[in-house]
């Protein structure tokens, strides 16, 4: 009868429990991301999350990050304790890096540089050595500074337009007097959208004649938690000659015209008068001969 050396039986041992520990170890062993969304501005450079829980090394770990789209789009692969960039997707190119001395803190977080619109997302952070996976959603939004500008007058006010392009999401617009309070804008904001997706809204204001003459365009994007405010001092010149001065200027010329004839109506009544009294004296000295 037959039997394993006993080098064999050892071998087998040794790989059975290497086996089972490391099993063990990878079902102890979760990945970890964020709870949140990531917000970014388009342009800026970010990070999405993503770690190893409790912190074991990740240094000789396969790690893959990819897109979750209709199709797969490969966005960063760490593989023999390098970086890969075999079929990465175009537009990941130069732009995808990890922190290599975070690895052994479990750390395998993804930094993505000059984030676009077009990169906004669900994106899965997969380790294949524990056949584990989190993914991350990444929100991406755009503002622009609005611009003031002088659109005519109207009436005994100044016409203002605000203008602000390359939102998104679409944002709301809104004008405000010195003292912050929301000003009855002409109409509701004028909306277009590009080819990107990016919005330009557009709103106009008639404003009068104030002790300041000072007026906020505002545009902000509750979603993103960003706003934008530009201020414009209108100039006293700008303004229509004043209602005020127009109507005293009529009074005025009202009243010299009510005095003269008043006056006229006066001196007449007193010649009438007086030709009068002088008949009635004519007429009674004849009747008295």
């Amino acid at each position: 009868m037959k039997t394993f050396p006993t080098s064999a039986v050892w071998c087998f041992g040794i790989l059975f429990i290497s086996v089972s520990l490391i099993t063990t170890g990878s079902s102890e062993v979760q990945v970890v991301g964020s709870a949140d969304r990531v917000v970014a501005l388009a342009g800026d450079d970010i990070i999405l999350p993503c770690s190893l829980k409790p912190s074991v090394s990740a240094e000789d770990m396969t790690v893959q990050w990819t897109r979750l789209n209709l199709k797969t789009e490969k966005v960063h692969l760490y593989l023999d304790g390098r970086n890969s960039y075999v079929d990465q997707f175009p537009s990941y190119r130069g732009r995808t890096s990890m922190f290599h001395e975070k690895l052994k803190n479990g750390n395998v977080s993804l930094k993505l540089t000059r984030v676009t619109l077009s990169d906004a997302g669900g994106y899965r952070c997969f380790i294949p050595t524990l056949m584990k996976d989190t993914t991350v959603q990444l929100f991406v939004g755009a503002v622009s500074q609005p611009v003031i500008s002088i659109d005519g007058t109207k009436d005994w006010g100044v016409v203002l337009k605000c203008e602000s392009g390359g939102w998104f999401p679409e944002p709301e617009m809104e004008w405000l007097d010195s003292s912050g309070t929301i000003l009855p804008a002409d109409g509701p904001p004028e909306r277009h959208r590009d080819s990107e997706g990016r919005y330009t809204v557009r709103r106009h204001v008639t404003v009068d004649k104030t002790d300041t003459n000072r007026f906020t365009c505002r545009v902000q994007q509750p979603e993103i938690n960003h706003l934008k405010e530009t201020e414009i001092n209108v100039s006293d010149d700008v303004f229509p000659k004043s209602q005020v001065g127009l109507i005293v200027g009529l009074s005025i010329l009202l009243a010299v015209v009510v005095l003269t004839a008043s006056a006229g109506v006066y001196k007449w009544r007193k010649h009438t008068e007086k030709n009068q009294t002088i008949s009635e004296k004519i007429r009674y000295f004849f009747r008295g001969r």
